[in-house]
């Protein structure tokens, strides 16, 4: 065969015009030498000429290569995930329905080993290894199943001199690395191996019930509502009552039946409150259901610190009107709080002085009524330091406060947010004359404009709070308090801000934000758009400081104070991530110091599993946060268990959390026929009986070498003696002309 250099076309034209400008030359110039030289002259260049045109040409041979000979194996795959130790196949495991497929098929002999040497078995779970003795000693026993990463294992095991024919796997299907079989599939297709699998197990849903608890709140207040969330993982259940209890210490206060419709997960919540401190265990709970499959897994615990330190809020109001006015006598009759307050009330030309009874200061001209609940010597002044705005828990502004703060104070409010875990309440919309004082403290800027005749609704988000699910418990809910008075436009909402209630126009129905919440550093804040929220305390029906405005405004501080690091009147607080971790999983522990000490680097934290003892972490500075130390755990074992947090002042702190386990291996037990049927048609192959696997092992043995022969070209025009008789053209035509007297 020909390999040309250039195109065929290309080659052959230039051949003729090589050929037809050197006859016509040697005809001309040979004129002189007579006809038979000028014959010859023009013979040896022209037979050179043809030589170089073909080598130009690549005259090759092609041979055939046999393909080199190698052998062809059958892989077999075995499951040995716990999901195959149910015994839902004739009385038997799904382990040992395999095997006796496998021995009935005459694939493995009695004692459990491959006779055929064209077999290789594997046993797989989270990946698949090669079974090096009886199959007969295979337990149940991996604790996951990642079917992609085992397949893939298998499928790269042949080399060399190998050839694998197929794969058969005998499995339920079960796969927690949740890829594509089809992906799977075409993997085995594109090295040629496909996939065969014998389904083992019953078929459909099997039948349970599993708890986990999906909020974690680390302390609450004495009688402050807290929820206590669980979500149920439903299989097999559909369309069923269930009953769902919470037990407290071990024992039963609330029941709810819920209907699983056609949910595979299912949220439930059950509020509650205690009367007295300390840290309390809840389990949430629901009864074994007929033939449920696992019944280990029904609970879930948590814990709930209950904590009675006083919070200390500091009110901050430059133009006094009922809202704050409210508010502060709310907080001042309300045993949880201990409050300072500051209220502009006049202005003076006189020089800075203190009225008699020391109550009343005065800033340059600003009149300021200085008002505690709790007396002390030292007078009342704003904070003028960081360390002295930390010292409150919330800080509660009304309006025109740049009037009872400076510019520098300003900053320091908005440093005590960002950088401290501070918690504002803007109580009358924008607190500042100048709208730019804290422009990034607040998180949105109210317009002076206002609806009139607004009433309160509160956004599914602010649904979920103890403070706004008060207002509804009564008939009527929010409906039946008083209209507000009005209601101001709000501007562009800073990022991280979520509105919480809507104040919805009488007139119109139009609605806008009332009452919006941000996150805005390590701190929160809250601002209030509505004006006459006074209005909810004027209730006849209500008995002492019980009004909607007071359970509002008490449920609402305590919710933004659960959601802070800080423990009130506490330096150091403690806490884990969680108070459910799963065996396996690390714990991780914080420790917030409400004043920074740069000193402390470490605080030591013991463990302990019951009564023993069994761990110790050194809790370290936390990266370049301040004020703030971390470690972590890996419990090794499952248990409740409790931590202690030692501090250099003497104090300790402990919280306990629970460990458990929980293995879907052992829950979600259905076989998974569509997935193996699409991993299989993917890959070429088919799904089998295990009665098929002799005559499919017998097919793929039988099966000839489809390898396509191997082909090369062996070049015939790169010889030695083909340039040795062009140079010898070449140079008898060199010779001859220089002997004849031509050029």
């Amino acid at each position: 065969m020909l390999d040309p250099v250039f195109p065929m076309p290309l080659a052959a034209l230039l051949a003729g015009v090589l050929l037809l400008l050197t006859a016509r030359i040697y005809l001309k110039v040979g004129a002189s030498v007579g006809a038979w030289r000028k014959r010859v002259l023009l013979l040896f260049r022209a037979a050179g000429l043809a030589l170089v045109l073909l080598l130009l040409l690549q005259p090759s041979r092609r041979e055939a290569l046999p393909p080199p000979p190698k052998e062809r194996v059958t892989l077999i795959g075995l499951d040995t995930s716990l999901s195959m130790k149910q015994r839902d196949v004739q009385r038997a495991s799904r382990l040992d329905a395999a095997k006796n497929a496998l021995l009935e098929a005459g694939l493995i002999g009695r004692n459990g080993v491959a006779e055929n040497p064209r077999l290789r078995l594997f046993e797989f779970g989270a990946d698949a290894q090669p079974i090096v003795n009886s199959i007969l000693d295979l337990t149940p026993k991996g604790p996951t199943t990642r079917l992609n990463q085992s397949i893939l294992t298998m499928l790269n095991v042949p080399a060399g001199s190998q050839d694998a024919n197929g794969l058969i796997l005998l499995t339920d299907g079960h796969d927690f690395e949740l890829v594509n079989p089809a992906r799977t599939g075409a993997a085995a297709r594109l090295r040629q191996i496909p996939v065969y699998a014998v389904p083992l197990g019953k078929q459909g849903n099997v039948r349970d019930v599993s708890v986990r608890i999906t909020a974690f709140q680390p302390y609450c207040y004495v009688k402050q509502k807290a929820r206590l969330a669980a979500a149920l993982r439903l299989i097999g259940c559909e369309y069923e009552d269930l009953t769902v209890q919470l037990l407290r210490q071990g024992q039963v206060v609330q029941t709810k039946r819920v209907n699983s419709g056609e949910l595979q997960e299912l949220p439930v919540e059950f509020e509650v409150a205690e009367g007295q401190v300390g840290q309390y265990e809840y389990e949430i709970r629901v009864p074994p259901l007929e033939h449920e499959v696992d019944t280990a897994n029904h609970s879930a615990m948590t814990y709930l610190n209950v904590i009675d330190q006083q919070i200390h809020v500091l009110l901050l109001e430059g133009d006094p009107y009922w809202d704050t006015t409210f508010v502060q006598r709310s907080l001042m009759r309300n045993d949880k709080f201990d409050v300072d307050a500051l209220v502009r009330y006049g202005r003076d030309a006189s020089a800075e002085a203190r009225s008699p009874d020391g109550r009343d200061v005065r800033y340059g001209r600003e009149r300021v009524r200085a008002i505690r609940k709790t007396e002390t010597a030292a007078p009342l002044r704003a904070p003028e330091t960081l360390e002295q705005f930390s010292h409150y828990d919330l800080i509660f502004l009304g309006r025109l406060v740049d009037q009872v703060l400076t510019s520098g104070q300003i900053k320091l409010l908005d440093q005590y947010v960002r950088d401290c875990g501070g918690t504002v309440v803007f109580g009358r919309g924008s607190a500042f004359a100048n709208a730019s004082a804290a422009s990034e403290l607040e998180p949105v800027l109210w317009d002076d404009k206002a609806n009139v005749r607004v009433r309160l609704d509160a956004t599914a988000e602010g649904r979920n709070l103890a403070a706004f699910r008060g207002l509804s418990e009564g008939a009527g809910g929010l409906d039946t308090l008083p209209d507000l008075l009005g209601g101001h436009q709000a501007g562009a909402a800073k990022p991280l801000t979520s509105t919480l209630a809507l104040a919805a126009n009488r007139e119109d129905g139009a609605a806008a934000p009332a009452i919006v919440h941000r996150r805005y550093g390590s701190g929160q804040v809250v601002s209030v758009g509505v004006v006459g929220l006074w209005r909810w305390g004027l209730n006849s029906k209500a008995e002492g400081p019980n009004t909607p405005f007071d359970r509002f405004w008490d449920q609402m501080i305590l919710w933004l104070l659960a959601g802070r690091d800080f423990i009130p009147s506490r330096q150091f607080s403690f806490r884990p991530n969680s108070a459910n971790i799963l065996l396996g999983e690390r714990v991780y522990f914080r420790v917030a110091m409400r004043q920074n000490d740069a000193s402390l680097k470490t605080v030591p934290l013991t463990l302990y599993l019951g009564d023993a003892e069994v761990g110790r972490v050194n809790m370290t500075a936390a990266g370049s946060q301040g004020g703030r130390l971390a470690g972590e755990f890996i419990p090794q074992r499952v248990g409740r268990y409790r931590a202690v947090a030692s501090f250099p002042d003497g104090t300790s702190q402990e919280s306990r959390f629970i460990v458990y386990t929980e293995n879907l291996e052992e829950t979600e037990v259905a076989v998974d026929v569509v997935g193996l049927r699409r991993l299989c048609e993917s890959s070429g192959g088919r799904l089998l009986e295990p009665g098929d696997l002799a005559r499919l092992f017998k097919e793929l043995n039988s099966e000839k070498d489809e390898a396509a022969p191997q082909t090369r070209l062996c070049p015939v025009w790169n010889q030695a003696w083909v340039f040795y008789l062009a140079g010898v053209l070449f140079g008898m035509d060199w010779f001859l002309r220089r002997r004849w007297g031509l050029c």
